[in-house]
């Protein structure tokens, strides 16, 4: 623990900020305030806090009103105490409640000439509570008494309650006749600049840009709905979950809106059943126009109260013009926990993945493969590299951060390299699936992902219709700039298939004599990883063609002739282009393994021909050990740190752009903030001056 100073009381209220809605706990007697570990820096006043489930959520929150409503930093405040009454045992008492987030009016003041809030200009609020505490009425109660005790003035203000998982949005207004405060539930809250009216009409309700892990949390709100309230265990819960995103993508690209829900359409049975009519008649429509992924006899299984549960969840958001990585994060998070706990798949992490694609660089108009695409995270970080190369050819400023406007720009351009140049095999039906949805969320509308055993392609007796249509569409074996790939390893599921086994080198007992290998037996089984080796390298262009491959170190390290030999077949058939040694947490919390990530490029035949005295050409080699992968092994994040042992601040400029009425607003401001202890990155830009020839600066 850092030293420091005693907390303040106002930062022991902060801590204790609406524990079950009771007053804040009184604290120490001085203003001083002691700075811990584990702390984060506030995005609203700079501070810092104490890094609680409740204060990110906090965070969390600051960042969604600030970026997908509009609302200026300067017109927000946190921790404020609102005086609210109530009537018990017939008497009227005044309490003061801690209102986690106060939204006021645009440039109106804060505070009257006492220093006390001016309710008359406040016209959101925003609650956070403990994670745990249920959504009762007790809970939401406690929002409404809030509502109930601003301004008169205002004929409507609006409420947010969260727990970080739980969400529930409040509109306070007046009866016509009798002049009481009545509160409604909505689906969402009106921006600034929009109103009621507007999240009521299909036409005009806007489609929110999700910011941070708003549509992570979204994703698993509604994932853990089904799966608790709607008694759906598994994969019935996912898959639900992937048909309603499957039809909000179909409705974005539409011209009419049908996956929508009005602020107030879903509180009563009518409004659920409309809801529910339109969304089942989407889906009718996906399964016609995926219908090389569905069967046609997948149904929307829920009821009409839960269907419009999640669809007005769902129907906040633009998926297709979110950032690629908080889709990413929400979409993966969801399909390996359910593929994890019902399958014992696990993934590869992201940071990991877009290394590599840094790393090799895939050129527009080069082929693409994963022959174990999973979920296709792979490809989904291909598209969004070629998406910034796009964007910075468009003379778009900010690839990383395009406005919807900009993504339009490229989208027939990037549509058209997808169906051309990406493609996925995975041998499990289920997983293709969910390989082509996160394709199509990130506006790949065609989606080359196909399913069979990639080591059975090109056997002639196992060749399937499925590994026909593949050939025919990529030309197969040597027809691939790139391969990605994270192959399934391990003991535990060996290939013992011999008709798949004695196709490949690999898959041959080999003995060294007289300094020469000679080729023996079968092997009666083989880790997959071994013959996926030589698969990705069957499927790579000659001289060209290269592999970004995870192995497990056991490959590149054990000792013993079969490895030896495996190592030695690679450098004979490849050149090696780089080796980066993962931290052991890489794959922490999801399964522990000790990995690499290669690069090869495959040869050329005539290079065989060419060997002098020094061997096969070898250019020198980029290693790199990254010993920081951004999250420890529990898989909590972990930042930089000072020499101290405390967390690493530093102040950073944010460019913050928006689309407003057509036209691009862009701002600049300073914020502090903890950087994430993540080597990937850095990997990825030292590897790129290796190419280049620049000096590295280690």
């Amino acid at each position: 623990m850092a030293r420091g100073k005693k907390r303040s009381e106002q930062e022991v209220q902060q801590q204790e900020l609406f524990n079950g809605g009771a007053e804040p706990a009184e604290g120490g007697g001085d203003d001083e305030e002691v700075v811990l570990e584990g702390t984060l820096v506030c995005a609203l006043t700079g501070e810092h806090r104490l890094s609680t489930p409740q204060e990110e959520v906090l965070q969390s929150f600051i960042e969604q009103l600030h970026r997908e409503y509009g609302i200026a930093l300067e017109d927000m405040e946190r921790d404020v105490r609102i005086a609210c009454e109530s009537s018990e045992d017939g008497k009227v008492r005044t309490r003061n409640r801690t209102v986690s987030l106060v939204v006021f009016e645009p440039r109106a003041r804060h505070r009257d000439a006492e220093d006390a809030i001016d309710v008359k200009n406040v016209t959101r609020v925003v609650i956070v509570a403990k994670p745990g505490t249920k959504p009762d009425d007790k809970a939401i109660g406690l929002l409404e008494e809030v509502l109930g005790s601003l301004s008169e003035d205002r004929p409507e203000v609006y409420g947010v309650w969260t727990n970080g998982a739980d969400l529930a949005f409040r509109m306070r207004t007046f009866h016509k006749r009798s002049g009481q405060p009545e509160y409604t539930e909505l689906t969402d809250i009106p921006a600034p600049d929009e109103t009621l009216a507007d999240l009521e009409s299909a036409e005009r309700r806007p489609l929110r840009i999700a910011a941070g892990d708003s549509l992570l949390r979204t994703f698993k709100r509604c994932h853990d709905y089904l799966y608790g309230n709607q008694n759906m265990r598994g994969d019935r819960a996912f898959w639900q979950l992937l048909y309603l995103i499957f039809a909000k993508i179909l409705d974005e690209r539409s011209t009419s809106r049908e996956f929508f829900v009005g602020a107030t359409e879903r509180n009563a049975e009518a409004g659920q059943k409309r809801i529910s009519q339109r969304i089942k008649k989407l889906f009718d429509r996906v399964k016609d126009e995926y219908g090389d992924v569905f069967e046609g006899n997948e149904k929307i299984e829920l009821n009409d109260r839960a269907l419009a549960f999640i669809a007005g969840e769902l129907s906040r958001y633009s998926l297709l013009s979110t950032d690629t990585d908080a889709k990413g994060m929400a979409y993966e998070a969801i399909t390996s926990t359910t593929l994890k706990r019902e399958r014992g798949q696990f993934f590869t992490p992201r940071n990991v993945i877009r290394m590599m694609v840094d790393m090799v660089d895939p050129q527009p108009g080069k082929r693409v493969l994963d022959p174990a695409c999973g979920s296709g995270g792979f490809l989904v970080v291909a598209l969004a590299h070629a998406r910034r190369a796009f964007l910075a050819q468009s003379g778009c400023p900010y690839p990383d951060q395009p406005v919807p406007k900009e993504l339009k720009r490229v989208d027939p351009k990037l549509r058209d390299y997808a169906k051309k140049c990406l493609y996925g095999i995975d041998v499990d039906p289920e997983l293709r699936k969910a390989a082509r949805m996160n394709m199509v969320m990130n506006n790949d509308g065609h989606g080359n992902i196909f399913s069979f055993n990639s080591l059975e392609f090109g056997i002639p007796k196992l060749m399937s219709e499925e590994m026909e249509k593949f050939a025919k569409a990529t030309g197969g074996h040597g027809g691939f700039d790139y391969v990605f790939t994270d192959p399934p390893f391990g003991a535990k599921i060996p290939v013992e298939d011999r008709d798949i086994v004695s196709a490949f080198e690999l898959g041959h007992v080999w003995r060294r004599s007289e300094g020469k290998w000679i080729k023996g037996e079968v092997q009666k089984k083989v880790s997959p990883e071994i013959l996926f080796i030589e698969c990705c390298y069957n499927f790579l262009k000659q001289g060209t063609g290269v592999m970004a491959i995870v192995l497990p170190n056991g490959i590149l390290g054990n000792p013993g002739e079969q490895m030896e030999f495996v190592r030695w077949w690679m450098l004979q058939r490849m050149e090696l282009l780089a080796s980066v040694d993962l931290p052991a947490e890489a794959f922490l919390p999801q399964v522990s393994v000790q990995a690499s990530c290669v690069l090869l490029r495959r040869r050329y035949a005539s290079e065989h021909q060419q060997v002098g005295k020094e061997g096969l050409k070898q250019r020198p080699v980029f290693m790199a050990i990254a010993e920081k992968c951004g999250h420890g092994r529990r898989g909590d994040v972990t930042y930089e740190r000072n020499p101290d042992g405390t967390d690493l601040v530093v102040s950073e400029t944010v460019m913050e752009r928006f689309e407003h009425n057509g036209r691009i607003e862009e701002r600049q401001r300073i914020r502090q903030a903890k950087r994430i202890a993540d080597d990937m990155p850095w990997v990825a830009s030292k590897y790129t001056r290796f190419v280049a020839g620049e000096p590295l600066d280690i």
